[in-house]
Order: structure tokens, then sequence, then C-alpha cells
């Protein structure tokens, strides 16, 4: 039988997904919950830090927050295939 390089990688034993949906569905969520989070703490204290009547702070906030989500999400993606992301 001819095997492909995919065919190596589908294995749950080296840290990848292989065939489990659920490490899959959690990856999404976590992603998903870090991004929203991350959005929103920054949104929020933006708003804290400037004032109600300003919204520069708020934009600020969630661009800082965008920031740290993506890394934060480099971070999950790591943990989740085992420190083999690529």
């Amino acid at each position: 039988m001819n095997s492909s390089n995919n065919d190596k990688n589908r294995g749950t034993d080296n840290g990848s997904f292989g065939d489990n949906p659920w490490r899959a569905m959690g990856l999404i969520g976590s992603v998903g919950g870090t991004i929203g989070a991350c959005l929103g703490l920054g949104y929020w204290i933006g708003g804290k830090v400037t004032g109600a009547e300003n919204t520069y702070g708020s934009i600020v906030g969630m661009s800082v927050g965008f920031v740290i989500a993506v890394f934060m999400t480099i971070l999950l993606i790591k943990a989740f295939t085992g420190g083999k992301a690529k």
C-alpha cells in the first residue's frame, strides 16, 4: 500500500489531532473563548482607563487585547499539538 506523509501523522500518540474530533472541537472552543475574552477585557479596561465618554481608549484597549489574543492563540495551538505547531 502506498502511504503518504499525512498517513504517518494520523495517530494521536505523536501529539497531532489524528481522528479525534473532540480535541479539534476543544481547540476551536478554546481559541474562540480566548479571543473573545481578550477583546472584551481590552475594551472594558480601555474604557475604564479613559472614561465612559471617550471611545478612543476602548479602541486602543481592543487593539492591545487582539495582540494578546494572537499570542495566546499561538500558545494554545502549541499546547494542543504537543509543541509541534509549525
